[in-house]
């Protein structure tokens, strides 16, 4: 009888150790099912601005370069004409660019520009209308993603005495962003930038000034997450992002930020 009383006891252990032990892996929460933090939100934005892992800046920068081949600007400031041009008035044509990048960080992205030229009554360029999309993936210190990306400027100040394009219009990124610090989250999000009034250098093509105002949004259940903001471009290789109130500084070419 004793024997039996102690093997009793023994089993009402193991099952209350059971119960509790249920009960705790229950109660545990991996990152994914937690809303994205505001500095999560921040470095996602961040990462899919910078030029260094082929962001919006970079395909701001490539339509630069397409605007500047469709109205011969690189022939000469001042004296290019209709035959420097690649296109004619309401013509249009597409590039396909490869981009890739081994070390720190690494991307690879299969990119297809479609753009048409339009221009005045007096055959004078207005303006270079351009759409692109195209999917690919980057591999950074601090977060890593594979996407699709898609997007549509209007970049005007095409006339050869201006030396800076203004471009309007969207961009979009969406798919999945693995974080390799703090709770290493995976989360899939779409961002979207709708910029206005960004001044681009015609030579050396960079980004001096403007704004873009942003949404981030992902998620599922008690995991969902939104947010919005501002990017202003301060011209020195920085950007600031405003976010529910909080000021970040990211670096335009490695996505990195800061609190300000």
């Amino acid at each position: 009888m004793k024997t039996r009383n102690l093997l009793l006891a023994g089993l009402i252990t193991l099952s209350g150790m059971f119960v509790f032990n249920s009960c705790e892996k229950d109660d545990e929460t991996v990152a994914e099912d937690l809303p994205a933090t505001e500095t999560e939100a921040a470095e996602m934005v961040a990462s899919s601005l910078a030029g260094g892992t082929s962001g919006a800046a970079s395909d701001i920068e490539t339509t630069a370069a397409l605007a500047n081949e469709a109205v011969g600007y690189e022939s000469s400031l001042m004296s290019a004409t209709a035959s420097d041009r690649s296109l004619s008035c309401g013509e249009s044509a597409d590039t396909t660019i490869i981009t890739a990048a081994t070390g720190v960080i690494t991307y690879n992205n299969t990119k297809t520009y479609h753009y048409t030229l339009a221009c005045d009554e007096s055959g004078n360029p207005l303006k270079l209308d351009v759409s692109f999309n195209y999917s690919g993936e980057f591999d950074a210190p601090r977060l890593g993603s594979t996407h699709s990306v898609s997007g549509d400027f209007e970049i005007t100040q095409i006339e050869y005495t201006s030396d800076m394009y203004l471009i309007n219009g969207t961009w979009q990124r969406s798919g999945g962003f693995e974080s390799k610090i703090r709770n290493k989250a995976n989360r899939q999000a779409t961002i979207q930038f709708e910029l206005v009034d960004v001044a681009v250098e015609k030579e050396p093509k960079e980004i001096d000034n403007g704004t873009m105002h942003f949404s981030i949004s992902g998620g599922s259940g008690r995991g969902s997450f939104s947010y919005e903001g501002t990017i202003t471009f301060s011209g020195n290789g920085e950007a600031i992002i405003e976010i529910s109130g909080t000021r970040y500084v990211t670096n335009m070419e490695t996505g990195e930020v800061e609190e300000a």
